[in-house]
């Protein structure tokens, strides 16, 4: 502290002095400011800053006003006062546009996203971070890009998503790799090991950590080195190793502590509580389960508050306290709700259905099930396993190709010179010419059939990419949309079997499982017809067929459906028009498109069957005033893929596979299918068939 009381003295000194320097008293606040900074004495930092910021708005040096109000904002970030770090930010934001501070407005914008990414409002988050990231490009600042770019993969991260995660950790790699840069290296090593402890590969993620840790050490980076202690001693948790967790997890509550890091020392609390957990100490979990979630309630951390909210509930399901289990776990829902994390929301929607089950009141226990079941997807680690691999693969493949183009260009530098000393030496430029004339022909050869060899592989990947995304898509379609009610009803059975639902509650939740086993046949049938379309055994049989009629067969169909959502069905296809089609493929064309307006139609809605007859074809409209949906979304609709199926109004999930087969059998019986759709306003499928000799020439105008 000598320098700093020197300076404070030399400060008492200008302030004495009349007339009044500003300028040198705020330069001198400022250098006295980033000392307390650098030394974490926060609380006289603020002190200092504030003050040189008030001097330099008066002495109009506006550059260093906008450089206070950004440290104001470090600050309160450090001190978890997010509304005043927020508030700072903006106003930093603010000035440096106004100066064109370009590079210092970057960086406002990158720390005013840490803000919104500790709150869990991950929108405004990446809004800023992307705009922090423009403005680097223009400054080709490396470094920034990169720091950004790790900020970014956190949010993927915490989203559950972890391919984007780390895709986006390389390409910060590949930059700080460039640049040499040891801390964000050691960055970026941290980020991968967390993304490889959550797939549950431990040793890679151990290796990841220790090189991260290793990097801080060297620097000196004490908060870095608090989050890679904390971390490790996490996975050593999951290890079952609990003395190498509690040690790594208190050098890194001792770092926090030391440093003020309250984000730190609630992590380390948490991670400490699990470990206590594990080892039976229940009492001392929850006391530091709960100090955990007081810390992070007061710096608004609604990552680390949830985490202790869960452990919490599961502490309470355990012990047979199910109403307070049930408390908590229903708080955690909401939280994971605002953070969208569909790994939370599916464990604690499975807590919550135990609980309610604990308590006998089981339609709620079924309800809670099988919305666990909804944010489970069986092909999630899959997916990722195979493209975690191709990212590494590029990543692997990326480096070992520099390192052959520098030894191939060293070679072919070295072979011209033995080219040149050859042709001097032995003057036979005849026989150089004709021998460069063949080495030619047989290069334009080898190009010729690496070019075609490359068509070739380039077709095959394609093919082979595309089958990988059919083959997810079948997975997802199995594993998702038949494993969820067959789970609910496999848990009722359950508990009917164990006597624990009356025969009165059953009956009354007969009519619900009824209509999931019907979504199950449904989706068994709809894949049996697509496999056969794939493997081309559709053969269609046109027959002169009655629209009207089929129309009304499918109004009863689906009647129950209508009743409802009281949705308003009208048939304008006159009763006797005929259309070339086979009977069969018309009854799935048309309930497929039925099926979708009612699943998209709000309550009351109207859906509209009509048809226009055109010189040799009839064109059929099916049309709602439902959701609706943008140019993009409806532009997938028909691209020969597996269209991806979003809920309709009353929750009710589709597998994509409806629309692809009414495509599939409106070409087979020799007619084309296309839609108008606007985002809100409801959507119109249409499909034009050839005119039967037995239709009526009375026709019903199409609505548009």
């Amino acid at each position: 502290m000598g320098k700093t009381d020197s300076l404070i003295r030399a400060l008492d000194n200008l302030n004495a002095q009349s007339p009044k320097d500003l300028e040198k008293i705020a330069e001198l606040q400022f250098e006295i400011a980033m000392i307390f900074y650098q030394d974490r004495d926060f609380s006289s930092s603020l002190q200092y800053h504030q003050e040189a910021g008030d001097n330099f708005w008066t002495t109009k040096n506006y550059t260093k006003f906008g450089e206070c109000l950004h440290n104001l904002g470090n600050i309160s970030y450090f001190l978890g006062e997010s509304d005043k770090a927020i508030a700072y930010y903006s106003k930093a934001i603010t000035q440096r546009e106004k100066i064109n501070d370009t590079k210092g407005l970057a960086t406002s914008l990158n720390n005013l996203a840490n803000v919104y990414n500790r709150l869990g409002n991950y929108a405004a988050a990446l809004e800023n971070y992307e705009k922090s990231i423009v403005i680097k490009e223009l400054l080709d600042d490396q470094k920034g890009i990169a720091s950004s770019l790790k900020n970014i993969a956190s949010i993927h991260y915490f989203r559950d998503n972890y391919v984007a995660a780390l895709e986006i950790n390389f390409r910060a790699l590949r930059i700080s790799e460039s640049l040499e840069d040891e801390t964000g290296i050691s960055f970026v090593y941290n980020n991968i090991a967390l993304i490889y402890e959550k797939q549950e590969k431990f040793q890679e993620a151990l290796a990841y950590y220790q090189k991260s840790l290793a990097i801080k050490e060297k620097a000196k980076d004490e908060q870095g080195m608090a989050t890679t202690l904390n971390n490790m001693g996490s996975l050593y948790q999951k290890l079952g190793e609990e003395k190498p967790a509690l040690r790594s997890l208190q050098r890194s509550l001792d770092i926090s502590e030391k440093i003020g890091e309250k984000e730190g020392i609630s992590a380390a609390l948490n991670n400490m509580a699990t470990v206590y957990e594990e080892m039976g100490d229940i009492e001392k979990a929850m006391l530091l389960f709960i100090e955990s979630q007081k810390i992070d309630g007061e710096i608004g951390n609604k990552r680390g508050m949830l985490l202790s909210i869960t452990s919490l509930s599961n502490i309470n399901y355990n012990l047979g306290n199910y109403e307070t289990s049930l408390r908590l776990a229903l708080e955690g829902i909401q939280l994971a709700s605002q953070l969208d994390s569909k790994t939370e929301l599916r464990d604690l929607n499975a807590l919550i259905s135990k609980n309610y089950e604990a308590l006998g009141n089981f339609r709620s226990a079924l309800k809670h099930n099988q919305l666990s079941q909804a944010y489970a997807d069986s092909v999630f680690n899959q997916e990722i396993e195979r493209k975690t691999a191709r990212i590494e693969a590029e990543y692997e493949y990326d480096k070992k190709l520099s390192i052959i183009q520098a030894e191939q260009k060293a070679l072919e530098l070295e072979n011209e010179k033995e080219i040149q000393r050859q042709t001097f030496q032995k003057r036979m430029l005849l026989l150089a010419f004709f021998g460069i004339l063949l080495i030619s022909g047989v290069i334009f050869i080898n190009y010729k059939k690496q070019k075609k060899a490359k068509q070739l592989l380039e077709i095959k990947t394609a093919e082979l990419e595309e089958a990988n995304q059919v083959k997810s898509k079948l997975f997802s379609i199995i594993g998702h949309d038949l494993r969820g009610p067959i789970a609910s009803l496999y848990m009722l059975l359950g508990l009917y079997r164990k006597e624990q639902v009356k025969d009165s509650e059953f009956r009354s939740l007969a009519p619900e499982l009824y209509k999931n086993v019907g979504a199950i046949m449904e989706t068994l049938n709809n894949l049996l017809r697509w496999s056969m379309g794939e493997m081309k055994m559709v053969k269609a049989d046109p027959k002169p067929t009655l629209l009207h009629e089929k129309v009304e067969e499918l109004r009863e169909f689906f009647s129950t459906l209508i009743a409802q959502k009281q949705l308003n069905l009208t048939n304008r296809v006159p009763d006797q028009l005929h259309i070339l089609i086979d009977p069969n493929h018309l009854e799935l064309i048309l309930r497929n498109l039925l099926s979708n307006a009612i699943k998209y139609s709000h309550n009351q809605g109207n859906i509209i069957v009509s048809s226009l007859e055109n010189e040799d074809t009839i064109v059929i409209a099916v049309k709602d005033d439902g959701i609706g949906m943008d140019e993009n979304e409806a532009k997938q609709l028909f691209n020969n893929n597996l269209a991806k199926s979003k809920r309709g109004t009353s929750g009710e999930q589709g597998t994509g596979l409806g629309l692809n087969l009414s495509q599939l059998y409106i070409e087979q019986n020799g007619g084309k299918i296309w839609i108008e759709s606007e985002k809100g306003k409801g959507s119109t499928f249409y499909f034009e068939l050839k005119k039967s000799l037995e239709s009526s020439p009375e026709l019903s105008e199409i609505i548009p």
